[in-house]
């Protein structure tokens, strides 16, 4: 990590990191959507035109909706919770364009859920393109943040957020506290510890959660403790997956969660802790319904003179389209009162960072953040929340996915490392959860050592469960039977970058073989498998599509990225290089393969070619491991 001199020229450099990001993502869809003709975006799956609305309503909140069909593009090219544009010349040749998230979509139809309150005039009446656009807000958001936190105290006036900058980028020295003597019958003596110092902690508490250490439900408990000593909290977190989960697990805690987010973003299981819910629950929210809906059959009156030319029909439409506006701002007005009542009757408030910025949430301020998976926030993102905090907990483990950074300027630059890294290696209080209640022992023994330092410890609950006679860690090498590795057609991905990935058929072949027999052998064992490029992962799901169908669940496929958070009872990793250069390309990102080994409770096979892994250190050391441990087989005992 690069030394700074203080807190305002680290975070200027981070601010030139995120300004180089932002310029590339930018570039890369300007390109692909203005520098191609409509043909070829349609072609690449980014574009559907001509597209007719076909219908228009209000959905969930007040957001205005359109259905709409295409004429001509890629069939499903767009998914439910995709940022897009729609955009129309009017009689005059003047653009209009209106942003929004596909709510959902299936072959050329989609629902379409606008950003604002109100809807297209004239939107049947018009034909449109449906584009992909590079959602800015994100980085928008972040910009602020930095600007704020550089800025604090600057004026000379006392400042929590300059207070909470020179600490957490370790310019100041965290004020002393006493922790907090903290039981729980749920809890092991390590969570007992980090929920203790977290409560009585002045300005940051960093909670070191490993792979299967029960980091979650030590937040839980916490959250509960803050909550029951009148504490107001915000739960954040970088991902809607995340902080869904920690609103499922507090609501069944008993805590009165309000989830604020866009309702198309929000897990099914907890959209009745939306605000969109909460404000519908409540009983005044039937005026709005009576408002909106008055708005609507204002719009289909002002419609309905659309083709009349008269200057009697021109007065009475724009009298209904002003009274249409005028109808949906009082049931705005409303709705944003009864929004305001929600929260003040929520004891914890859950969100993604960036839906930090919410306009609901600016002039509130909360007890204690906790940033959740803190390991794979970018930091300009992480600033976004903690402006609102008093104090921080940083909750992750930073040896596990990194943020997603892609331009190699801006990840040079610092950008890929996150708040969590950085609180680590500045020793920010720090409290490691050293029990893990996922792995055999044999299967965490290698991580540990290679990430943690040796300190984690396996319960007895699981630290000798094993399926039968199976062993828990098994490595299959594949060298000397000249599997080598092919690339894949170069493909355009949804921000309009060439890329090819690499694939192993022979390998894979292997792979499928040894997930028939465990899946055989162990009926009621759940099984995944992980590659760790894209078009392995295309290779084996074709394979093992009937096996899949057949499992009935028990069986699953993906990348890493995919099993982030899960586990299974067997994991099967294929590593796919091999190649005469001894090149390891993506998987030289270790973070990555601890997060493979570590979803495994019973079983782990690691299949790869020791010939062209040996070249580098990391897997020199995993395969010296393995025969260390008998763990270590070749793949011509199979032949």
């Amino acid at each position: 990590m690069k030394a700074h001199r203080d807190s305002i020229a680290e975070l200027s450099a981070l601010t030139e990191a995120l300004v180089e990001e932002h310029r590339a993502e930018e570039a890369r869809y300007r390109s692909i959507l203005e520098g191609q003709p409509v043909a070829r975006r349609r072609a690449d799956g980014l574009s559907w035109a001509p597209v007719n609305v076909v219908r228009t309503a209000y959905t969930m909140g007040g957001r205005p909706t359109l259905e709409i069909e295409a004429d001509a593009g890629q069939p499903g090219a767009f998914r439910s919770g995709a940022a897009v544009q729609l955009s129309s010349n009017d009689d005059k040749g003047d653009a209009v364009t209106f942003r929004g998230i596909v709510r959902s979509a299936r072959g050329l139809e989609a629902e379409v859920v606008l950003d604002g309150h109100d809807l297209p005039e004239q939107a049947t009446h018009r034909v449109w393109t449906l584009d992909a656009r590079f959602d800015e807000r994100s980085f928008q958001e972040m910009a602020k943040a930095l600007s704020e936190v550089l800025n604090a105290g600057t004026d000379g006036k006392p400042s929590r957020l300059a207070t909470l900058r020179e600490v957490l980028l370790g310019y100041a020295r965290p004020e002393p506290s006493e922790p907090e003597p903290f039981e729980h019958p749920s809890l092991n003596a390590s969570q007992c510890a980090a929920v203790g110092h977290a409560l009585t902690a002045h300005e940051v508490t960093t909670v070191h959660g490993p792979p299967g250490t029960g980091k979650t439900t030590t937040l839980v408990q916490l959250v509960k403790s803050l909550v029951r000593r009148g504490e107001k909290v915000m739960c954040a977190a970088p991902s809607n997956a995340a902080v869904d989960l920690m609103v499922e697990r507090l609501g069944a805690a008993g805590l009165k969660v309000a989830r604020i987010g866009h309702p198309m973003r929000i897990d099914p299981a907890v959209v009745d802790r939306s605000m969109d819910r909460l404000v519908e629950a409540d009983p005044d929210f039937k005026q709005v319904k009576a408002y909106r809906r008055q708005a609507e059959e204002a719009v289909r009156e002002a419609e309905k003179k659309f083709r009349s030319f008269g200057s009697d029909q021109r007065t009475a439409r724009r009298e209904a389209y002003a009274e249409a506006r005028a109808l949906r701002k009082e049931a705005n007005q409303l709705e944003a009162f009864l929004a305001e009542r929600a929260l003040d009757g929520a004891e914890v408030v859950c969100c993604t960072l960036v839906g930090a910025a919410d306009r609901l949430l600016r002039d509130r301020r909360f007890g204690t953040l906790v940033l959740d998976e803190a390991g794979q926030a970018l930091e300009p993102a992480a600033w976004i929340p903690i402006r609102w905090a008093h104090r921080v907990v940083l909750a992750g483990d930073a040896s596990q996915l990194p943020p997603t950074v892609k331009h190699p300027a801006a990840l040079k630059a610092g950008l890929g490392v996150s708040l969590l890294e950085k609180a680590i290696a500045r020793d920010r209080n720090v409290h490691l959860l050293d029990t893990q209640y996922r792995m055999h022992a044999d299967i965490m023994a290698f991580p540990n050592a290679r990430f943690y330092g040796g300190k984690l410890q396996a319960h007895p609950s699981v630290a000798a469960a094993a399926l039968g006679d199976l062993q828990p860690l098994t490595f299959i090498d594949t060298a000397g039977r000249g599997w080598e590795e092919e690339r894949s057609n170069p493909e355009a991905d949804t921000t309009g970058r060439s890329h090819a990935s690499i694939c192993n058929p022979e390998e894979a072949q292997f792979t499928v073989d040894r997930v028939r027999e465990l899946l055989a052998a162990h009926p009621q064992a759940s099984v995944g498998v992980i590659a760790p490029y894209r078009a392995q992962v295309t290779l084996l799901e074709e394979l093992l599509h009937s096996d899949r169908v057949a499992a009935k669940g028990r069986l699953s496929i993906q990348t890493v990225d995919g099993f982030q958070g899960q586990e299974r009872d067997i994991m099967v990793i294929a590593l796919t290089r091999s190649n005469a250069e001894g090149t390891v390309g993506f998987l030289s990102e270790y973070r990555r393969m601890n997060v493979a080994m570590t979803r495994a409770r019973m079983h782990l096979l690691v299949i790869g070619d020791s010939a062209t892994l040996g070249n580098d250190s990391f897997y020199a050391a995993f395969t010296q491991h393995c025969e260390n441990a008998g763990a270590y087989r070749s793949c011509w005992e199979w032949a």
